[in-house]
């Protein structure tokens, strides 16, 4: 209703009514339209929802086309005291043997316990630099011995200081590594100042080379072989300068190193200048030991380590000369141990690099000893889990149909899809899935082919019908998908590589759409090929190979899933444990394979759930579209109904109008009567 209207004051007219009721006739086909639409409506949603179930069955069979979910592996030590282990789907099943001498522990240091601070929230007063692996700390003469800590602890040099109040009143400063083993930490003074010595962590004149090289010394390693040194650090004050003095068997030599000008390269220079004025033998030059990592190396030139002295910290600060820590509360160590009899060392106590797959926690050193046997054996846990989440998206599927596609005798009732394509579709391809088998040659070692005579390790040459041709290397590969798998994926020819119906070979399809022929041919006088049964020549698109191998196809029935009365799946886990457990290399190729199990079903819910062509796809258009052919035309009769109430409406008004007035006149001449009357008496 559109407009302000008061019914029939004049007319006593119930105008809303009179105008509801000449309209109601004409919105008629807009309320039988708007009830197919909310029935239509209704259909979308349960076919959206079916599309969605479906959708559901792809996801949990891509779950089933990944190989690593049949690779599952579970690894035990029999000793869990010195060793814990795991094992992921790149490991092999075996057994070792392992014993651990020594657990690799992280450097930790201290300040001097004889010289302890009275204060962590004092400012020291102390101003410069020192270098943590390689990363600047600037010290401020504000800062307190907590704020040293802090700002070793943020500087991100994979160590973590700590103030400890050892005794009432009485602090030591204490830096640790965050990883073990031998290589610890570096600890320099980058600046002119002795901060360490300041701090009681490093010992006056205990310096000494801090990277040996043949016949000399390195620094430590920098971004830059060009860059003045003090933007390279970050050094904010206390800037090294000052004479350094490299001393070899003949003599020594005297250098001026200025940080605040120099690069690497400077100094280097200057130490080769001053050798050259003194006829000395010893050199210097800026090396790149990896790409952008640039390091001084300085060499006596006559086989003996050179004596290096300097002033204001500056070899210490390039990471050439180092101190000695005061007090050393424990030494970074690597950890030692045994596998299968194998002496091993490791800088840390996870170690997931000597036993393909498996990570090992060393626990414990106490007993040298002892041996824990770690046995890794196929576990078929994430196999199973992966066919039960088929199995529940195929029943949810399967139940999600039947609610909505059923005929209630109780109620006379029919689910909204009933006799619908849609659900027509969806069964007809689920069961057709379920039926399929599919041939477990691709698993079958090469060497189990050609009844036991195998297959020659080596590589064959293919030419597609447009003229590319690859040499493939077949010498890694162990079983025939291996083989298919190297095929398939050179990009440089266009063929697939499928085994034949029968399960006895395989085929060689060519794709490029050529016209020449497709050729495959040995490689080095080799007979891989033709152990391969696909030597030969073709001139249409398809190289049929021979038998080589015997057909023998699994199916779901087979591994333990079967199907109920009501259409739904059942899985029988010990069943399929069993199977696994004798031929995992065939399960694992019924479901991944090229054609296997889970390239059917994905195949099959994408001819349902395209986005162009899937047939559910197309359903829900075609219902959309109809809702929108009703929601136009009930826009339509609304709009006209519209119309034709605001018509009415003013035609009403013009009424009540037209009486108003015919009142007024009859009312004026009744006056005009009753005076006339009157006066006439």
């Amino acid at each position: 209703m559109s407009g302000f209207a008061i019914d029939g004051l004049i007319s006593n007219l119930n105008t809303t009514e009179i105008i509801e009721a000449l309209l109601f006739s004409q919105r008629a086909p807009a309320v039988r339209l708007e009830n197919r639409r909310t029935a239509t409506t209704n259909k979308l949603s349960a076919v959206q929802g079916l599309s969605g179930n479906v959708l559901a069955v792809r996801v949990a069979a891509e779950g089933l086309g990944n190989a690593d979910t049949f690779r599952g592996r579970s690894a035990n030590s029999t000793n869990s005291n010195i060793v814990a282990v795991s094992a992921s789907s790149a490991a092999e099943p075996g057994a070792f043997t392992l014993s651990v001498q020594q657990l690799a522990t992280a450097l930790q240091i201290s300040s001097d316990p004889n010289n302890t601070f009275t204060s962590q929230t004092t400012a020291l007063g102390l101003e410069g630099a020192i270098r943590v692996n390689n990363s600047t700390v600037n010290i401020r003469s504000t800062d307190t011995l907590r704020d040293i800590a802090s700002r070793i602890s943020n500087a991100g040099a994979g160590v973590s200081a700590n103030v400890l109040e050892v005794s009432q009143g009485q602090f030591r400063l204490s830096i640790r590594s965050l990883s073990t083993g031998a290589d610890g930490f570096t600890l320099v003074n980058a600046g002119s100042s002795n901060i360490l010595e300041s701090l009681h962590l490093a010992q006056a004149g205990s310096e000494s080379i801090a990277n040996s090289i043949t016949a000399g010394a390195a620094s430590s390693r920098f971004s830059s072989r060009t860059q003045a040194l003090q933007g390279l650090l970050g050094l904010q004050s206390n800037v090294p300068s000052g004479s350094i003095s490299i001393a070899n068997g003949a003599g020594s030599i005297n250098v001026n190193v200025d940080f605040s000008t120099q690069s690497l390269n400077d100094i280097a220079a200057e130490i080769n200048s001053a050798a050259l004025t003194a006829g000395s033998s010893i050199t210097a030059s800026a090396v790149e030991v990896e790409t952008g990592s640039f390091r001084l190396e300085i060499n006596s030139g006559d086989g003996s380590t050179p004596v290096l002295t300097d002033a204001n910290n500056v070899l210490e600060a390039l990471g050439v000369l180092e101190t000695s820590f005061t007090q050393v509360d424990q030494s970074g160590q690597n950890s030692l141990f045994k596998v299968n009899g194998i002496d091993i060392i490791r800088s840390s106590n996870t170690v997931t690099d000597v036993i393909s797959g498996v990570t090992m926690t060393l626990l414990s050193d106490d007993t040298p000893d002892a041996i824990s046997t770690i046995t890794v054996q196929s576990d078929s846990k994430s196999a199973v889990d992966a066919v039960k989440a088929f199995v529940s998206a195929y029943n949810a599927t399967k139940t999600f149909a039947q609610q909505n596609a059923s005929y209630n005798a109780e109620t006379q009732r029919a689910g909204i899809l009933l006799g619908d394509s849609a659900i027509l579709s969806v069964e007809s391809s689920l069961s057709g899935l379920l039926s399929r088998s599919v041939s477990t040659l691709p698993s079958t070692l090469l060497s189990n082919l050609n009844n036991g005579g195998g297959v020659a390790s080596g590589s064959i040459q293919i030419t597609d019908r447009s003229g590319n041709t690859a040499t493939i290397d077949l010498s890694s590969a162990d079983n025939l998908q291996e083989v298919m798998d190297l095929i398939n994926l050179d990009s440089s020819i266009e063929v697939e590589a499928a085994v034949n119906r029968s399960g006895t070979g395989i085929n060689i399809r060519d794709t490029s759409g050529g016209s020449g022929s497709l050729a495959i041919a040995e490689v080095g006088g080799g007979t891989t090929a033709a152990d391969l049964g696909i030597l030969g020549t073709t001139g249409s698109s398809l190289l049929e190979g021979s038998a080589i191998g015997t057909s023998e196809f699994l199916s779901l029935g087979q591994i333990g899933i079967t199907v109920n009365t009501n259409g739904t799946l059942s899985f029988n886990e010990t069943e399929f444990g069993k199977v696994f457990a004798a031929k995992p290399d065939a399960i694992q190729a019924f479901f991944t394979q090229k054609g296997g199990f889970s390239d059917q079903a994905e195949k099959t819910i994408d001819q349902l759930t395209g986005s162009i062509s899937g047939s559910l796809t197309i359903r829900a258009k075609s219902l959309q579209d109809t809702i929108n052919s009703y929601t136009k035309t009930i826009t339509g009769i609304e709009e006209r109904a519209k119309i034709a109430e605001e018509r009415l409406r003013r035609q009403f008004s013009a009424l009540e109008k037209s009486l108003s007035q015919m009142q007024q006149q009859s009312d004026y001449l009744a006056g005009q009567i009753n005076q006339w009357v009157a006066n006439s008496r």
